[in-house]
């Protein structure tokens, strides 16, 4: 496993209250790869970027501060922070969330290495609130329901079931993943997970190896950040449905087809009419994927 390597990257936005705990959950891991954390901290009003510089003073071969010179948002943050990592796998943990499981990344990685045919691997969550205490969060309860791996672009076509705190992913697999910097919406890690699913097989490991912070803004915000990320899913369908038709190679059952052929027929119909490229390169692909 010589060329294995890790870089993790973490977007921080007045976590101060959260950011050590974040950044004590990569230093705990026990890997037998080098692991770099990489800290995209976003203009925060707080002290977060005093922590983080803290640490990064601390620890100057593995933690890396890049701090933003001005407020970007999560999406761009995120297309800032990509090229620094260039490690073979790329580890996400956000700054208010924390990885549980010292070996975590060592069993991510261990699956990765030995199953050339997975692209990703996610995992389960222990959801707490914002003070630290462990939550029976109905909705995230909900979400678990989808869990799944293989192949499974059909099935992320219907919504985001991917932590991002919790996922290992090949950076060569992101080499040609574009990242739409617009602030309005904020799902551009499950745009990343589909481009993936397009070109090979997810893995799931079940256990909460992450503690996701679910904040009460979660809620209070989720109906205007709802209409924003679907208004952008919608934007971005028929190009995701064509990456994904040039991709695949795999044969697709009925109820796969099935998903293909009504998200097409969705795509087609929501699409700005100034791509009429668009539409002709989708009409084909009611034929392949028509349900018989």
């Amino acid at each position: 496993m010589s060329d294995v390597a890790v870089h993790v990257f973490m977007l921080a936005y007045n976590v101060e209250p959260y950011l050590a705990q974040a950044i004590e959950g990569v230093l705990a891991q026990q890997t037998d790869f080098p692991v770099q954390l990489f800290i995209g901290e976003d203009c925060s009003t707080d002290s977060t970027p005093a922590i983080a510089r803290a640490y990064a003073d601390k620890y100057p071969e593995r933690i890396a501060f890049l701090p933003s010179e001005r407020n970007l948002g999560i999406t761009a943050n995120t297309a800032r922070m990509l090229p620094y990592c260039t490690a073979k796998y790329l580890a996400v943990c956000d700054g208010d969330d924390a990885w549980i499981d010292p070996l975590k990344l060592q069993k991510q990685v261990d699956f990765l290495e030995a199953h050339p045919e997975y692209g990703v691997s996610y995992s389960d969550v222990k959801v707490i609130s914002e003070s630290g205490v462990p939550l029976d969060a109905p909705d995230y309860s909900s979400l678990r329901e989808n869990y799944a791996e293989g192949d499974i672009f059909t099935h992320l076509l219907t919504g985001n079931f991917i932590n991002n705190s919790t996922a290992v992913v090949r950076r060569d697999l992101l080499r040609d993943f574009h990242i739409d910097p617009e602030r309005s919406y904020s799902i551009c890690d499950y745009f990343m997970w589909l481009h993936v699913a397009a070109r090979a097989k997810v893995h799931f490991l079940p256990e909460q190896t992450t503690a996701y912070r679910w904040h009460m803004t979660n809620v209070t915000q989720s109906a205007e950040k709802a209409r924003n990320n679907q208004k952008k899913y919608q934007s971005i369908l028929g190009d995701v449905l064509l990456d994904f038709a040039r991709q695949n190679r795999r044969p697709l059952s009925p109820s796969q087809k099935t998903i293909l052929f009504r998200k097409t027929l969705s795509a087609l119909y929501r699409a700005p009419r100034a791509r009429l490229w668009q539409r002709l390169h989708l009409l084909p692909l009611l034929f392949r994927y028509l349900p018989i």
